[in-house]
């Protein structure tokens, strides 16, 4: 597909070019173009040379036979760096023409000054244009479709035209521009004004959303690798084979892919409960070219805001959208905008699809809406910053913030909030494992010493759930967090017993739907879990996996993953030693590849042992001391296992086969076993470059990122 939006930068690294030079530059370039058959911007002398009758005029030229000529010849002329885009592409509107009425005067009187004082504004990042424009619209030749066209042109990331074209029109002297552009930027968050003004043009001619029109979802993980950021920079989605699942993933596959039509919204999530987009489908290669990796489908984003949605989305990579997808979208307030529009545009509405999956958890009731899930688990492999992420959740729970509002954050200044909040007891943390009882978090009977006389007493104990439980329901205008580390290792079943059904929200106090309560059995007080105390767990999936997890327990909470991220930011991708360099990024997504088909995903290594690493000393030690220890325990010390994930890199030695002289004609004994130990600590090869190198030197991909 041609880059829609090429002409973009091309038309502001222009604009800067002019803002730069001033009237003296303008004027001598565009007498230096070659304009063709028609010069009229020249006729009128320097006075005729304005800045918006300039790009105006330049503008007119896209649709005659002479565009080449002109655009190759600006592009010389003023020293445009950035290529040249595309002129014609069939189907596209690239920027609007003001046709015959083109430039900012009438031949006799000229507004210089004004136009020029209006561009100088309009090129900033952030304009202010509302009284030189007001002024515009007084001059005759001047209209709001012509002005507002022009101030596209000149900055298409921040103006949107108001003409027939897209459908978007004003009074002929309608002077509150930018209010107009403020209501038009809210129906579609997060977009571009030159997609904005794609969009409604292509609504209006073609007709590309209609009462047919379908819902379909995709999510960015692909093959354990995020492609959001490709989906948003090249406006398209896509799938990708498995290595060596080809034919079954096309099986699977094909019938959704080819669905999507021309007019169709694609919703985009990330997981279950990470929204990222809403797109239109404009053209769909699998449904016109086949199945194969270098189809796609090619979206306009309406809305490329990041949401946490409001709900589980229904399960699947690419498929039809059901009605989980739809109301998770839907009831999300960051997406209503679009739904508003497409119910606007069609009178399209969500239609009913199958049930959601008996494995969801029950939606939130009416009278409890949150913004943050009351019970959520952080799920993944070891290194993936589950427990770290606690600290940033807790926070925006406590403090009423999205996450996206504290990752520009400094993490000290979070980290003391959040300690001062667990000083106060509004967080409270504890980690299961194999010997923590219902006591221990709910309450029981302990044992106290009398120094006096030595004899033994009981006291009632309070655990750390009713604790917080209690002053939570004190301090109901204040939110509660209670952080379950290692929630899988504990026995769900004796450690909430009764009480696991209390931490739905339709069942904690405050719900007028099903309100509950239930009569302790130690103290025989009435115990219910209020509305402000939220339940954040932590499930280390090498240790455990979701599948046969406790079913009261999957049902209650939703389950947010957290994947290793090779290509993290704080990740070494040059650890430089004697001219040899290291890519910690690459190390580590190659040893992930290897361990995902060797064992499973589940049982990758996070990202975080490699954040500390930089330099040779430190990533040998990570090694020795972490990742080594960590492959044994995956394998069981199957070494020929961890040689393949080190890419048999000379870590792992192979000793000589077995000294037929140590045994006596035994049965038992297999003399071609092969043996394997690990490289002292001393050796040279934990301090080679080179033995690092060899993990990734095969299997990297063409784009240098995990496929």
């Amino acid at each position: 597909m041609k880059e829609i939006y090429s002409w973009v930068p091309w038309f502001r690294e222009l604009a800067r070019k002019i803002e730069e030079g001033g009237e003296a530059y303008l004027t001598e370039k565009a007498k230096q173009v070659e304009w063709g058959e028609d010069s009229s911007l020249l006729q009128q002398g320097d006075k005729g040379i304005d800045p918006f009758s300039f790009f105006s005029f330049l503008a007119s030229k896209s649709t005659t036979n002479q565009q080449e000529l002109v655009y190759n010849s600006v592009s010389r002329e003023f020293e445009i760096k950035i290529p040249l885009p595309d002129m014609y592409i069939e189907d596209y509107y690239l920027f609007p023409s003001s046709g015959y009425n083109i430039f900012f005067h009438d031949g006799t009187n000229f507004y210089s000054d004004l136009l020029w004082r209006l561009f100088r504004e309009a090129i900033k990042d952030n304009p202010n244009i509302d009284l030189d424009f007001k002024k515009a619209l007084d001059i005759k030749e001047i209209g709001v479709a012509k002005l507002t066209q022009t101030l596209f042109l000149i900055n298409p990331k921040y103006f949107l035209p108001l003409d027939s074209f897209t459908g978007v029109l004003s009074e002929a002297r309608d002077p509150k521009y930018q209010s107009r552009l403020k209501e038009f930027k809210d129906a579609f968050p997060e977009c571009q004004p030159y997609e904005i003004n794609m969009f409604l043009y292509l609504q209006k001619a073609k007709k590309i959303i209609n009462a047919e029109s379908k819902f379909f979802q995709i999510d960015t993980i692909i093959d354990r690798s995020d492609y959001w950021d490709d989906f948003k920079k090249n406006n398209w989605v896509y799938t990708t084979r498995r290595p060596g699942a080809w034919e079954v993933l096309w099986v699977e596959r094909k019938y959704h892919l080819t669905k999507p039509k021309r007019g169709d919204i694609i919703l985009v999530r990330t997981g279950r409960q990470r929204g990222r987009a809403v797109g239109i489908v404009q053209r769909n290669d699998y449904d016109e070219s086949g199945l194969n990796e270098n189809s796609r489908i090619h979206v306009l984003w309406i809305n490329k805001s990041e949401a946490q949605l409001f709900g589980f989305t229904d399960r699947g990579g690419f498929n039809e959208a059901g009605p989980g997808t739809c109301s998770a979208f839907k009831k999300t307030d960051g997406y209503k905008p679009s739904f508003d529009l497409i119910n606007s545009l069609t009178g399209n509405s969500i239609q009913n699809g199958p049930e959601p999956d008996i494995d969801d958890p029950p939606p939130k009731t009416d009278t409890l809406e949150y913004s943050h899930s009351l019970n959520q688990i952080l799920y993944g492999p070891p290194g993936t910053g589950k427990t770290y992420n606690t600290v940033n959740y807790a926070v925006a729970i406590i403090e009423g913030k999205s996450l996206d509002e504290l990752e520009g954050e400094d993490r000290e200044e979070i980290k003391q909030r959040f300690d001062k909040l667990k000083e106060k007891g509004q967080i409270e943390m504890v980690t299961f494992h194999q010997n923590f009882t219902y006591e221990d978090f709910i309450e029981g009977i302990r044992p106290v010493l009398d120094d006096e006389d030595r004899d033994i007493e009981y006291e009632l104990h309070k655990g750390v759930f009713r604790e917080i439980a209690g002053q939570a329901r004190e301090d109901a205008n204040q939110n509660y967090v209670l952080i379950i580390d290692e929630i899988n290792r504990g026995n769900i079943a004796k450690i909430f017993a009764e009480l696991i059904t209390l931490i739905e929200p339709s069942k904690r106090i405050g719900s007028k739907k099903d309100e509950t309560t239930v009569t302790l059995p130690y103290s025989k007080k009435k115990f219910g879990v209020p509305s402000n105390l939220y339940i954040i767990g932590t499930m280390n999936t090498a240790d455990r996996s979701i599948a046969p997890l406790d079913t009261a327990l999957r049902r209650r909470f939703e389950f947010i993953e957290m994947m290793p991220k090779p290509y993290h930011d704080s990740i070494s991708k040059n650890i430089e030693v004697g001219g040899e360099v290291v890519n910690c990024q690459e190390l580590l997504a190659a040893m992930n590849k290897r361990i995902y088909f060797l064992f499973d995903r589940e049982h990758q290594i996070g990202h975080t042992y490699l954040l500390d690493v930089n330099d040779l000393e430190s990533l040998a030690a990570t090694f020795k001391n972490k990742i080594i220890p960590l492959l044994q325990e995956y394998f069981y010390d199957n070494w020929e296992k961890i040689d393949l994930v080190l890419n048999c890199n000379g870590f792992i030695d192979p000793q000589p086969s077995i000294d037929s002289n140590l045994f006596k004609n035994s049965e038992l004994i297999d003399e071609e076993r092969k043996i394997y130990e690990l490289l002292p600590d001393d050796d040279d090869k934990w301090k080679d470059p080179k033995s690092y190198q060899a993990i990734y030197a095969q299997g990297q991909s063409e784009t240098g990122e995990a496929g």
